[in-house]
């Protein structure tokens, strides 16, 4: 995703070939995710929303919305089911806090929304491990200078227990299928954890990354870097495979489909 579009690249290993880019419809679109059987979903922060297609060889095609009316919609995570998703908003419509939107079992309006503590925090990633846990990443902005965090939603409810802070910027999260999780410092790279503890840098070496994800098989992890790039990670060593300038704009969300 780019500022008001979105650009759909042909993958063949860790290369990149474009195919199309989407406009219709989109307005700020930000972080995504595909599931493994292809659907994608897309953050679209303008219109309050979260876009879902179908891969299909010729491109993807609209299949459904999930409204998110009043906030502001960065980051999204689904389970492989399809029967939860949850949402991080980078803040209300209204400049109210960041939160996470939990829709379930197909919903098209959230179920409920999930607030941490008392300060003014802008949501960034978002990500549910295999167990149905929600975990939120956010910076503080009633207190600048304080580090960003990562709090976790026992069972995508609650009000939330902190797990890590000490991140200069907050960006995207995702796990592996051995439950462990990996989150962006934009200020530094991507930090890989024992399960959600014991977190060091992992991967380094690009200007501003954003948000990541698995493919199929997790034989990449896909960084999108806002200052115009796309890498591919190998997810044992964190070595950068290969680099793909972006040509629509400064990427902000990446979604390999198949996803993982």
């Amino acid at each position: 995703p780019y500022s008001n579009n979105a650009t759909v690249y042909k993958r063949k290993g860790s290369s990149l070939r474009r195919q199309q880019t989407l406009s219709t419809g989109l307005a700020a679109p930000q972080g995504s995710k595909a599931t493994p059987r292809g659907q994608w979903y897309l953050t679209n922060a303008g219109d309050s929303n979260v876009l879902i297609y179908k891969t299909t060889k010729s491109g993807p095609k609209p299949v459904g919305t999930l409204n998110d009316a009043g906030e502001v919609p960065v980051n999204v995570d689904v389970t492989a089911d399809e029967t939860l998703v949850a949402v991080s908003n980078l803040t209300s419509a209204g400049s109210g806090t960041g939160s996470v939107s939990v829709f379930t079992n197909g919903a098209s309006q959230p179920s409920r929304t999930l607030t941490y503590g008392s300060d003014l925090l802008l949501g960034q990633g978002v990500a549910i491990d295999r167990n149905g846990n929600c975990f939120w990443s956010f910076d503080d902005k009633s207190v600048p200078s304080a580090p960003g965090s990562i709090v976790e939603f026992a069972g995508c409810n609650g009000s939330g227990t902190l797990v890590l802070s000490g991140i200069t910027s907050a960006g995207g999260m995702t796990f592996d299928r051995n439950g462990n999780l990996y989150y962006v410092d934009e200020a530094s790279g991507i930090y890989k954890c024992q399960g959600t503890a014991r977190c060091t840098l992992f991967a380094s070496g690009f200007g501003l990354p954003v948000n990541m994800n698995f493919d199929a098989g997790e034989k990449h992890l896909w960084v999108a870097d806002a200052t115009g790039a796309i890498y591919a990670v190998n997810p044992q060593s964190g070595q950068l495979e290969s680099e793909t300038i972006s040509i629509d704009g400064d990427p902000y969300g990446i979604a390999p489909a198949p996803g993982d």
